[in-house]
C-alpha cells in the first residue's frame, strides 16, 4: 500500500513513516546521525539483515533496539526475543534511511579499508629472515587461487566503488616521484582522497589494465580500454585512458552509470525564452545544430535530451559515437572503430545510405567529418553534433577555419549552444551571502546588476562534504541563426563582432545566464566566475 501511494505521487515515504509512527506510537530516526558499534553489527548474520529490512542499532539495559522501514511482524520479533534471549524495542527510519544503512555496514566488509589493506600488503612485503638475519625463501602458498595478490585486487576495488559511492565521474591514478596520488573529480572539481606508497604503483596500474583489458607489458604508448560491474545493483561502464608520464603511468577512469535516466529536456534548466527558442531549432527538418565547451561540460547528456524528445516511431535516427556512452531505445547507434578504419567520415557516409530523418554525430573534429556532416544537413537531414570551442559565436569561425566554405557555412547552420556546468549550493546549508563592491568587482559582476538581488553561498555540512555544493547544473548561450547572422557568417566576419550582434538580437551570454541562476539561488558567484572568468 506504501509503495503504490508513493508512485500515484499521493504520498512520500517519509510523510508515510512519519504518519505510522504516530499512529502506533513508534519512535522515528535518522540512522545517519547513529553510528553503529561492531558488537550490534555482528549481531545478526548479514543475509537475515537483508531479508527482513532491519538492523540493530543500539544495546540498553540488556534490551535491543531494531531499526526497521514497515510496521513490526510480531511473529519476526518473537523470534529474535527467543535468539537473542532479550527484549526488543522496535523504532522506525525511512526506505531510503534503511537501504544506506544496510549498504554502509554490511555490503562491505567493514575491516577491510584501505589502512587495513595497507597493513596486509606491508605484512606481505616484509622478508622473513632466520635466527643469523639472513633472509628466508618464503614458503610457497598452497591454492587453487591463480591472483596471488588478494590486497591488491581489493584495493583496487575499494577505490572504484569508495568513487562510485561518492557521486565521482573520473577516478585519477597519478604516478608523483614518490608515492601514487588517488583523486576523485566530483561535481567537476578534483579532490585528493588517498595518497598510496611508490612501490604499490606498479601492481595497482597492473591491476586496473587487467580490468580493461589493456596491454600491461607495453608501458611507453597510450592505451584505452573499458571495465563493465556493478555497484549498488547499478550497472557501470568505465571507460580507462593510460597515459605514460615520466613518474610512470597515469590512469583516468571515468565511470558512466548504465542505467542512468535521460534527462528531460524541461530538467536542462532553460529559461522560457531560451526553451522556446532551442525547441524551435531541434524541431526543424534539417540542418546543423551544434553544442559547444570543453571535455566534461555535459554536450553528450544534452545531445541525448535531444534524441530523447525527437524519438518517435516515424523518424529514423542513426548516431555515430566515440563511444558509445549510454544505449538508446529505437536508436541505432554506431561506435567508431580506428583501428578497421571505421571512422566518422565512414559512419557518416554509410548513413546516408540508411535513410535517416536525424543524424547523431558525436564530435566534429576534422574537415572531413565537417564536410560530410555539412552535405548531409543540406540535402534534407537533421545533423546534431559537438564542437570544441568557449562559446558559441566562435563556432562559426571555427568551421571556417577548418577548411568549410563561409557559404557553406552560413546556409547549414541552424543554431549552435555552448554550455557549461556549474555546482548547485547544498539545499541542506544553504545561506545568504553578503559581497562588498570590491568583491563583486574582482569577479567581473557590477554592484547594479545585483541591485535589489538576494543571494546565497553553502556553509558547508555533513551532506556536502562540507564544500558547500552538491550536483551541477547547466549554464547556456544560445545563438540560433538568422538573415543577419548568415549574412555575417558568409563574409566571415569577426568572431567579436558576431557576439555583439547576437547580443542585440537576444543571445543570453554563458555569464549573463550564470548570473540568473545565482540570483535565483542556484548556484554562487564564486562558481560563476570559476566557471566563465572575467568575460561578458
Amino acid at each position: 500500500m506504501e509503495d503504490v501511494l508513493v508512485n500515484l505521487g499521493y504520498s512520500t515515504h517519509q510523510e508515510i513513516i512519519r504518519c505510522l509512527s504516530a499512529q502506533y506510537d513508534l519512535p522515528l530516526i535518522d540512522l545517519e546521525n547513529i553510528t553503529i558499534s561492531p558488537e550490534m553489527l555482528n549481531l545478526l548474520p548479514s543475509s537475515l539483515i537483508k531479508k527482513y529490512s532491519v538492523i540493530p542499532i543500539s544495546k540498553d539495559n540488556g534490551n535491543i533496539t531494531i531499526a526497521m522501514s514497515n510496521l513490526p511482524d510480531l511473529g519476526f520479533i518473537d523470534n529474535l526475543r527467543f535468539r537473542l534471549n532479550t527484549d526488543i524495542k522496535c523504532v522506525l527510519t525511512t526506505p531510503e534511511n534503511l537501504k544506506n544503512a544496510i549498504r554502509k555496514y554490511y555490503d562491505q566488509e567493514p575491516s577491510k579499508d584501505i589502512d587495513t589493506l595497507m597493513k596486509e600488503l606491508t605484512f606481505r612485503e616484509t622478508p622473513l629472515h632466520n635466527a643469523e638475519g639472513k633472509k628466508m625463501k618464503e614458503p610457497q602458498k598452497e591454492t587453487n587461487d591463480p591472483d596471488d595478490e588478494g590486497p591488491i585486487i581489493q584495493l583496487v576495488a575499494l577505490i572504484i566503488n569508495k568513487a562510485a559511492s561518492s557521486r565521482a565521474s573520473d577516478i585519477h591514478v597519478e604516478p608523483l616521484s614518490n608515492r601514487l596520488r588517488i583523486r576523485y573529480r566530483i561535481d567537476g572539481v578534483c579532490q585528493e582522497v588517498d595518497v598510496l606508497p611508490k612501490h604499490l604503483q606498479d601492481s595497482i596500474i597492473s591491476r586496473i589494465k587487467i580490468l580493461a583489458s589493456i596491454d600491461i607489458s607495453e608501458k611507453r604508448r597510450p592505451q584505452d580500454g573499458r571495465i563493465s560491474l556493478e555497484h549498488a545493483g547499478k550497472e557501470l561502464d568505465i571507460r580507462v585512458s593510460c597515459l605514460p608520464s615520466i613518474y610512470g603511468e597515469s590512469i583516468v577512469m571515468r565511470l558512466l552509470e548504465k542505467s542512468a535516466i535521460l534527462l528531460d529536456l524541461k530538467k536542462l534548466g532553460f529559461y522560457e525564452n531560451d526553451n522556446q527558442r532551442f525547441h524551435s531549432i531541434i524541431k526543424k527538418p534539417n540542418g546543423i545544430f551544434l553544442i559547444t565547451g570543453p571535455t566534461g561540460s555535459g554536450k553528450t547528456t544534452t545531445l541525448y535530451a535531444v534524441i530523447n524528445e525527437l524519438n518517435k516511431t516515424d523518424t529514423k535516427i542513426i548516431t555515430a559515437e566515440d563511444p558509445v556512452e549510454y544505449t538508446l531505445p529505437g536508436v541505432n547507434q554506431g561506435e567508431v572503430n580506428e583501428k578497421i578504419g571505421f571512422n566518422f567520415p565512414m559512419i557518416l557516409r554509410t548513413m546516408l545510405r540508411q535513410d535517416p530523418n536525424i543524424i547523431l554525430v558525436g564530435e566534429i573534429r576534422d574537415t572531413e567529418t565537417a564536410d560530410t556532416a555539412i552535405a548531409a544537413a543540406l540535402t534534407g537531414h537533421l545533423v546534431l553534433s559537438t564542437l570544441h570551442t568557449n562559446d558559441a559565436p566562435s563556432a562559426i569561425t571555427r568551421l571556417i577555419d577548418m577548411g568549410i566554405k563561409p557559404f557553406l557555412v552560413a546556409s547549414s547552420l541552424q543554431g549552435i549552444m555552448a554550455q557549461r556546468l556549474v555546482r548547485q549550493i547544498c539545499s541542506h546549508c544553504k545561506e545568504q551571502a553578503i559581497y562588498t563592491h570590491d568583491q563583486l568587482a574582482e569577479m567581473g559582476f557590477k554592484a547594479e546588476e545585483l541591485k535589489d538581488a538576494t543571494v546565497y553561498k553553502g556553509r558547508g555540512c555533513k551532506h556536502c562534504n562540507n564544500l558547500g555544493y552538491h550536483g551541477r547544473i547547466g549554464i547556456y548561450e544560445l545563438l540560433d541563426m538568422n538573415e543577419t547572422l548568415r549574412d555575417l557568417a558568409y563574409h566571415v566576419t569577426a568572431t567579436n563582432e558576431i557576439r555583439k550582434v547576437a547580443r542585440t538580437l537576444g543571445m543570453t551570454t554563458l555569464k549573463e545566464d550564470g548570473l540568473r541562476k545565482a540570483k535565483d539561488g542556484k548556484t554562487t558567484l564564486e562558481e560563476v566566475f570559476r566557471i566563465t572568468g572575467m568575460d561578458n
